[in-house]
């Protein structure tokens, strides 16, 4: 899981900063809404599916485990750190749900009782005072917020900040989407009333009160410049289309990175996570491959069976270390196999392998041969 929320935040940055450069200050805002929306959907889904390839990591009660799928060992401190990571982790989704209930709470509260100058929508909610000046304007505004769902936006975007709470892109997502929504309710509402000049002045009249967090509000004076400056831009060329279509590569590189994140994290997040380790020779499994490669250059029988094929051997790690049952399941000739099994018993101790915190015997599977050089 470490690794997963890992590729997803960095998706997540990328993401944001290919639409940050891009499209932003484009004028196609529903393909803006889409895009912030859509990327930030493919950030989660895009390193689930580069993940699948490391589920078979984790270690199971006396099972055979290739060498192939080993995960790497880990030192106690990076264990213990990744328990309190996990902690820390699960605190803040708990304070980000916490404070998600609080808001709604608020918002239920606001739209029982309407605050005087206060206009707002929370998906088919409106709450706007009745003496409000320009009421039927403001009214339409709310409207185009409700028949466009963007509270569900908003709500999305409240979940994905649960979920990644210590990314602070994860918080300039909200302000780009909330951005965009009302960019999309001032063009309805100008194209309503059928003058521009006169709805930027209405904006500016009506700047001067609050709203709750959570809703979509006509009175937001924190995007009154930017509001004012899209009432007032030409809209975007067509030839500016073709910057969406980099969405393409943009998706290619997340990808990649997710990806490389998984590879370079992804069985040793899975160890820490669940409170499993792989047993571990004393330098590496590398280690234990270089010490059996010097065993057999040494040993004078593989060299004089060279040509006869390679042993299959099995052998047990058990729960102190020790290396036991080395067993020939194949081999060519049974002195290759006796001369296998004497290998695998001079060993060096292994540090045991752990699941769920408990020390348990791991079974490897390993071939064995010897390759002579080709003189030329």
């Amino acid at each position: 899981m470490i690794a997963y929320l890992l590729a997803v935040n960095g998706c997540l940055v990328v993401c944001y900063g290919f639409y940050k450069v891009f499209l932003e200050r484009e004028t196609f805002f529903v393909l803006n809404r889409i895009s912030l929306i859509g990327l930030a959907v493919l950030s989660f889904c895009l390193p689930g599916i580069s993940a699948n390839e490391h589920l078979s990591a984790s270690i199971a009660l006396d099972s055979v485990v290739q060498v192939g799928t080993l995960p790497r060992a880990l030192p106690l401190w990076a264990n213990q750190m990744s328990s309190w990571l996990e902690r820390i982790y699960l605190a803040g989704v708990l304070l980000r749900i916490s404070w998600l209930a609080i808001k709604l709470l608020y918002v239920k509260n606001t739209l029982r009782r309407p605050v005087r100058n206060l206009a707002f929508s929370f998906f088919t909610y409106k709450a706007i005072d009745p003496n409000i000046d320009d009421f039927s304007v403001i009214d339409y505004h709310e409207d185009v917020h409700i028949r466009q769902w963007h509270s569900l936006d908003i709500l999305f975007f409240e979940l994905v900040t649960i979920i990644a709470w210590f990314n602070p892109v994860v918080y300039l997502y909200q302000v780009s989407i909330k951005r965009v929504h009302e960019f999309l309710a001032d063009r309805a509402t100008a194209r309503y009333i059928g003058d521009y000049h006169r709805y930027a002045q209405l904006l500016l009249k009506r700047a001067m009160s609050g709203s709750p967090h959570l809703t979509s509000s006509f009175t937001d004076k924190h995007l009154l410049k930017q509001r004012i400056f899209m009432l007032s831009k030409n809209s975007s060329p067509r030839i500016s289309l073709l910057k969406y279509s980099l969405l393409i590569p943009v998706l290619l590189c997340t990808t990649s990175f997710s990806i490389l994140i998984s590879r370079t994290t992804g069985p040793a997040a899975s160890s820490m996570e669940s409170g499993n380790r792989a047993p571990a020779f004393p330098s590496s499994f590398n280690g234990f491959r270089q010490y059996l490669s010097h065993k057999i250059s040494e040993s004078a029988v593989f060299r004089a069976h060279h040509d006869q094929g390679k042993v299959l051997v099995s052998f047990v790690v058990d729960t102190d270390g020790s290396v036991v049952m080395p067993r020939v399941l194949a081999s060519p000739d049974e002195a290759l196999g006796q001369e296998a099994i004497a290998i695998i018993k001079q060993s060096p101790q292994w540090s045991p392998g752990y699941q769920n915190g408990q020390p348990v015997r791991v079974q490897y599977q390993i071939e064995l041969g010897y390759q002579a050089r080709i003189a030329n």
